[in-house]
Order: structure tokens, then C-alpha cells, then sequence
């Protein structure tokens, strides 16, 4: 395969390392297993010979995504060749961006993108889920074994650090590649022992020595996408968001197709309060390289802001290129039917819900959101008896299991639409306080739909009343604490952090609580693990705080350390 020229080649995307053809003489194909994914049944076969004739005696050969996910479920590959133009439903790229988000694909498995030229063009230098290479058709098979001795090579270096990856044992994996790194015979792959042992630190929250790893890796090749928003993210959890931004933003400047930094850039806007930014980068990353998912994100941007139109015409277009796909997802037609509820359309939203998404169960989260879409719907369209119908049997689906702050905020709003004020009130502060990381998320929601309905003056004390709880729950973990019921208080303080895991006060309490906790019964491995999670947490929220800082001191004392 002929190389791109400029800056952005092949070797600019995968790793910084241009491909090398090395001798096959340690590279035994007859031990490996592959999987050929391709809609056309004649390269399907013309490929799976070209791997036999190679000496891989384990092929197996799939035509759709579907096929491929289920061969996944049983084995593990050592190689995958997928051809890029699947069907219309799923792309190779858009099954690559499913298996990575998932989690459902071995560190320690190739992933080859076969692809004519001009897919090629359109979606390497635009997608941060690269494959790890890409082969043009036709690929004889003279080129194919090349490439493929050279990745399997990677592959052996990196053996190590691959399976500790696996094993998500992210310390072996950062000392792994250290270790990769020194050896003399490193330079071909450092920039992907560097990229391992950055993801491993990432997982660690280790962000000081992940910025560390990332200025490494620059000092090498610095128009490398990968490092570059690599490093961004690093700034931004290190909590230097404009150092994080300025960064999205100079890669957008120098690789102005690369969505990963839009959407980076979008998220930095949200945490700024810029709503309105993060969906202008939110639609440029879904213009770029179309999936479903960013049309979801696109869409959930604009129906916050009220552009109901926009929110809409987003919905329908994840509805459009996910149906029959792997990422197909009965959420879709949930947020369709509000949006179009919303909009004064609860005919099309009452279409929606009984007739597109009626091959869906009507259980869980699914169940109890449908139906009070369907009670707003019929409440909007004159109906008000079928509307309390479904509200009811909305709520006769709620269990401890299922009741979400997505669930709970639309049963809230199609309450207080029809009238409930005491219940929707009391579901719209269930939703935020169950809501978790997604607090700020949740909390958007829930204000829109409270001033969708008239209680602009009450969304105050809805969203601050998890706050309220929490602080109360700190005061009797503290109480409970000072008479060294620990077990007790353990009870309060996480009953705090299941509404809000990062509330500073809350994890203080529970630190304070773990550590008194040691000292009077002795260093216990559970409680002590749990001591130094708290610590982990509080120090990557604030860093050097001195109450924290107080704390490991404590710590060092108890444990001897």
C-alpha cells in the first residue's frame, strides 16, 4: 500500500512509526485466529484464502457486524480484517467505534480496516478509534503478509503489557511498558508502548505522570492526534481547563477533520457553562464523521437549549443510521417521542412510541419512560383519562432497580403536566438526587422539564435538595462517628455518595471515617483499601487541599508507613 503524503500519513494516525518490513522468520501464522468481516461473499472468500495460504489455519469469515459481535462472544481473535463499507446500517468504522466504547475487544487483537481510497480519505484522519492498520483494496497477498508481520511483530513486543491490559491491571501495564521502553531494541515501538502505558495511567487517574507520558510521546512526534488530545484530556483532568481547550483547539487547527477534539472541546464548554458552544462543537463533530451516538449528543445539546427543531432532525437522523445496526438503541425513540411532544406534536409522538418502537418490551427504565411520554402525549392531545391511565401504569412499573433519573424526570414531568404537583415534585428530586456523575446532566433536565410546566420558581429547591440531603446525611455520619459506630456511619456516608459521588463533603466524611476506623481496630485490608480509594478520589478533586493533606498524614501514622 502506497503512503499518504504530508503530515497526516498512516504513520501520523496509528502510532508515529512508519511500517517496516521486517523478517518473517519468529512470526508463526499457523498458531493465530482471524476473522473476515465482509458483505460481499467473494472477497469474504478471497481474503479468508489469501489468510490460509499465509498458514493461518483458523478462519473464520462473517458478512455483517451482528455475526462478527456474536463470533466475539465465544472467541478471542488474533486478528480481525474488516472490509469498511459493511452495509448501510454499519460501516467497519462505526463496528470499530462499538467494539472500543464496549470494551468488547482484546488488547492483544489486530484490527485491520479494509478499505478502497477514498474511504480511506474521509475517515482516517477524522477518527480517533483508529484501526490498527488500514489496507486498500486490492491487497495482494504479498503486501498483506508485509503489513501483517509488521503488526504481529508490534503485537509480540508489546505481549506484556497487552495482557496486563487486559487483566486491567493497570499498574503492571505502566511498569510493563517502562520496562519495554529502556530495552535498546525499542525504537520501532515506543510511540505505542508510550500510548499503552498512558491509557493504563489515565485508568489510574494517575494524571500527573500521564501528562508526564504525553510530553514524552510529543517530544517524539508532536502533530501526532492521538498524543495531542491525549495530552488535552490529561490537562482537563488535572483541572486546567483552559490549558485543555487552547489544546482541543490547535488540533483542530492542524487536523481540522479530527471529531475527538471537537468533542473534547465540547465537554470543556459544558464544565464552563457554555451550553451553547458545546453544541456548536457537538454538531461539527457530528458533520464530520456521522454516527449515531453523535447525533444522540447533538441532539440531547439542542433539545437543553429549546432548539426543538434542530433536536428533532438529530434524533431522527440516530434513528436512521443505527435501525437494523449494533447500535440501535430503544432510548432513541424515547427521546424522539419527548422531543416531539414537546414541540406540540403528541399525534407523531403517540405514532412514535405505539407503532416504531412497539417491538420493544414494555419493562425497566423503557417501560416507565414510554409511558409517561404516552400520558403527556394524550394529555396534550385532549385525552386526559387515557393520559392518567398510562401515568399510572407508568408508575405501577417502578422498581428499586429501575428507577433512573432519566425515568423519574419524564414520569415527573407528565405529574406535574397533569396536575400531580405533590408526586412530580417529589420524582423531579428523586431524579437529582439518583443522578450520580450525571448530576449536572440530570440536573438540566429536570430543569427544563419543571419549566416546560409552569414551576420555573420551584427548580431551585428541587436541585438544590440532594445538596441538602447530603450535607444532613455528612452530619450524622459525624455524629455516629464520634461515638465510633462505624458500621453505622459507613451506612450514611454512602447513601450520600449514591447521590452525588463526587461531593467533596461527603468523601471528606467518608475518608475521616475510614481512617478513625483503622486506628481503633488495626489496619484492616478492606477498610484500608477503601481509606485510600477516598484519599485517591478527594486528591484528584483537590489537589494539595490541606484537610486532605492532614489526612495522609494521619494515614502514614496509623499505618506505619
Amino acid at each position: 500500500m502506497q503512503e499518504k503524503s504530508g503530515a497526516n500519513t498512516m504513520a501520523d494516525i496509528i502510532g508515529g512509526t512508519k511500517p517496516t518490513v521486517i523478517s518473517s522468520e519468529f512470526i508463526q501464522f499457523d498458531k493465530f485466529t482471524a476473522l473476515v468481516i465482509d458483505d460481499m461473499g467473494a472477497m469474504r472468500h478471497a481474503l479468508r484464502s489469501q489468510l490460509e495460504w499465509m498458514g493461518i489455519n483458523s478462519v473464520k469469515g462473517v458478512s455483517n457486524a451482528e455475526e462478527a459481535l456474536r463470533q466475539l462472544e465465544i472467541y478471542q481473535f488474533d486478528l480481525i480484517l474488516c472490509d469498511y463499507n459493511l452495509n448501510k446500517a454499519s460501516s467497519g468504522q462505526h463496528f470499530l467505534e462499538y467494539l472500543r466504547n464496549e470494551h468488547l475487544l482484546s488488547a492483544k487483537t489486530i484490527f485491520v480496516m479494509v478499505t478502497a481510497e477514498a474511504e480511506y480519505a474521509y475517515v482516517a484522519n477524522a477518527a480517533e478509534f483508529a484501526p490498527d492498520d488500514y489496507i486498500l483494496k486490492p491487497c495482494p497477498e504479498k503486501k498483506l503478509r508485509a503489513r501483517l508481520e509488521r503488526l504481529f511483530d508490534r503485537r509480540h513486543f508489546l505481549m506484556p503489557a497487552l495482557t496486563a491490559m487486559d487483566a486491567k491491571d493497570y499498574a503492571r501495564v505502566v511498569s510493563e511498558s517502562d520496562r519495554l521502553l529502556a530495552l535498546e531494541s525499542n525504537e520501532r515501538w515506543q510511540m505505542a508502548a508510550l500510548r499503552l502505558k498512558a491509557e493504563a495511567q489515565h485508568a489510574l487517574h494517575d494524571v500527573t505522570n500521564m501528562l508526564a507520558t504525553y510530553r514524552q510521546a510529543l517530544a517524539l512526534h508532536d502533530n501526532v492526534p492521538w498524543v495531542k488530545i491525549g495530552f488535552a484530556r490529561a490537562q482537563r483532568m488535572s483541572g486546567d481547563l483552559e490549558g485543555a481547550a487552547k489544546s482541543a483547539q490547535e488540533i483542530i487547527e492542524s487536523h481540522p477533520s479530527y471529531v475527538a477534539a471537537y468533542e473534547l472541546l465540547a465537554d470543556i464548554r459544558l464544565e464552563l457553562h457554555d451550553e451553547e458552544g458545546a453544541y456548536e462543537m457537538a454538531t461539527r463533530a457530528a458533520e464530520i464523521l456521522p454516527t449515531a451516538r453523535r447525533f444522540r449528543t447533538t441532539s440531547e445539546s439542542a433539545f437543553l437549549l429549546g432548539k426543538l427543531d434542530d433536536a428533532k432532525k438529530n434524533s431522527e437522523a440516530a434513528i436512521k443510521l443505527s435501525t437494523g445496526s449494533i447500535t440501535e438503541r430503544p432510548d432513541d425513540f424515547l427521546a424522539l417521542a419527548q422531543i416531539q411532544t414537546d414541540l406540540g406534536e403528541p399525534q407523531a409522538a403517540i405514532h412514535t412510541l405505539e407503532k416504531l418502537a412497539r417491538k420493544y418490551a414494555e419493562k425497566d427504565e423503557f417501560g416507565i419512560s414510554k409511558n409517561a411520554i404516552l400520558a403527556q402525549a394524550y394529555f396534550d392531545s385532549g385525552d386526559e383519562d387515557k393520559a392518567k391511565k398510562y401515568l399510572e401504569r407508568s408508575q405501577r412499573l417502578i422498581t428499586p432497580d429501575n428507577n433512573t433519573s432519566a425515568a423519574m424526570n419524564r414520569l415527573g414531568k407528565a405529574a406535574l403536566k397533569l396536575g400531580d404537583e405533590i408526586l412530580g415534585l417529589k420524582l423531579m428530586t428523586q431524579a437529582v438526587q439518583a443522578s450520580g456523575k450525571e448530576r449536572h446532566r440530570i440536573a438540566r433536565h429536570v430543569t427544563k422539564s419543571m419549566r416546560d410546566t409552569g414551576r420555573h420558581d420551584q427548580v431551585e429547591d428541587v436541585i438544590d435538595a440532594g445538596q441538602r440531603r447530603i450535607l444532613v446525611l455528612v452530619d450524622e455520619a459525624h455524629k455516629l462517628m464520634r461515638s465510633a459506630h462505624f458500621e453505622e456511619a459507613f451506612g450514611k456516608v454512602n447513601e450520600a455518595l449514591a447521590i452525588h459521588d463526587e461531593n467533596i463533603e461527603a468523601l471528606l466524611a467518608a475518608a475521616q471515617l475510614h481512617l478513625l476506623w483503622l486506628k481503633q481496630d488495626g489496619m484492616d485490608e478492606e477498610i484500608d483499601e477503601r481509606a485510600k480509594h477516598y484519599l485517591a478520589t478527594l486528591d484528584k478533586l483537590v489537589p494539595q487541599n490541606e484537610k486532605v493533606m492532614a489526612f495522609y498524614r494521619f494515614y502514614d501514622q496509623i499505618s506505619g508507613a
